[in-house]
């Protein structure tokens, strides 16, 4: 478990530093040099960090470890930090570099939240970019289907894949004949997680399986036997329950997708236009020379 969490703050660290290093208020629960950690922002960090949350969720009783584990990261974060300014590391050319790019990408990032934080999306726009990218809300066409599995071992040979064939064919000649699939299912199919189900798999989505077995499927009618169908795992014999044509789903089941994608869509153009008149501003220059001569954004 204690591998576990410390995998998770590796990636959180350089953030989780940042934020307590600038915070300047409230009840401090770990200090190194000049180095504060309070309790806001611990709180703030644990709230915020999805990953950390669905481990309390999942295992309330490591609330305690967790919480521990998080301060000794900083602390020894901290100690390395401080005494790397000790021995004057801060001043190598190299680490000067990455430092600037680093308080770069933060200034970027926080710069454009709070540019995010005054967009507005409203039911109308919604509506109307679920009018405008329909297509991007389809339910793709679907089988409920039944199978009776005769497993090949990957290694077998070519007299026990015949075998196993054969076996298919005579239990496809029953059914054909008028024997009821769920009952050969339970007697003959290989599949345990659905053999007790009469070889139910339930409804299987275009692009859901294996390409092998899908082109197969797909191209049968409501109500056939398939021939046996050879995939990794054996023969199958396929029975269509019932099939269900491609079709776009209705807005309200879709509202919160197409309110995301609508409100990523106004990002995008927000970005595009603070990034458009940026350059006006800044005037960027790019001094290598491309075949073009000019940027995607049109700069020389």
């Amino acid at each position: 478990m204690k591998k576990l969490f410390i995998f998770i703050l590796i990636g959180l660290s350089i953030v989780f530093n940042l934020s307590i290093i600038l915070a300047d208020e409230g009840k401090i629960v770990a200090e190194v040099g000049p180095y504060k950690l309070y309790e806001k922002d611990l709180n703030e960090l644990i709230e915020r960090d999805s990953q950390i949350q669905q481990l309390l969720n999942s295992n309330p009783e490591f609330r305690d470890e967790i919480i521990k584990t998080l301060i000794n990261r900083w602390i020894q974060i901290s100690m390395l930090a401080l005494e790397a300014k000790n021995k004057g590391l801060e001043n190598d050319p190299e680490i000067k570099k990455e430092l600037v790019e680093l308080e770069k990408m933060l200034l970027a990032k926080k710069y454009f939240e709070k540019k995010v934080q005054k967009l507005e999306i409203t039911e109308k726009e919604i509506k109307e970019y679920y009018e405008k990218n329909k297509e991007k809300y389809k339910e793709p066409e679907s089988v409920h289907i039944k199978h009776i599995l005769i497993y090949v071992p990957k290694e077998a040979d070519k007299k026990t894949q015949e075998e196993a064939l054969n076996k298919a064919n005579k239990i496809r000649n029953q059914l054909l004949k008028g024997a009821k699939f769920e009952e050969l299912a339970k007697i003959y199919s290989d599949d345990t997680g659905s053999r007790e189900k009469g070889g139910d798999l339930g409804i299987i989505k275009k692009g859901q399986t294996i390409p092998e077995f899908e082109k197969e499927v797909f191209q049968l009618k409501a109500g056939e036997i398939s021939q046996p169908i050879k995939s990794p795992y054996g023969y199958h014999i396929i029975k269509v329950e019932e099939k269900f044509p491609e079709k776009i789903l209705p807005f309200e089941k879709v509202k919160e997708l197409a309110k995301e994608d609508c409100f990523q869509e106004k990002e995008e153009q927000l970005m595009g236009k603070i990034l458009e008149d940026l350059s006006k501003e800044y005037q960027p220059k790019i001094y290598l020379n491309f075949k073009n001569k000019e940027s995607k954004n049109g700069q020389k």
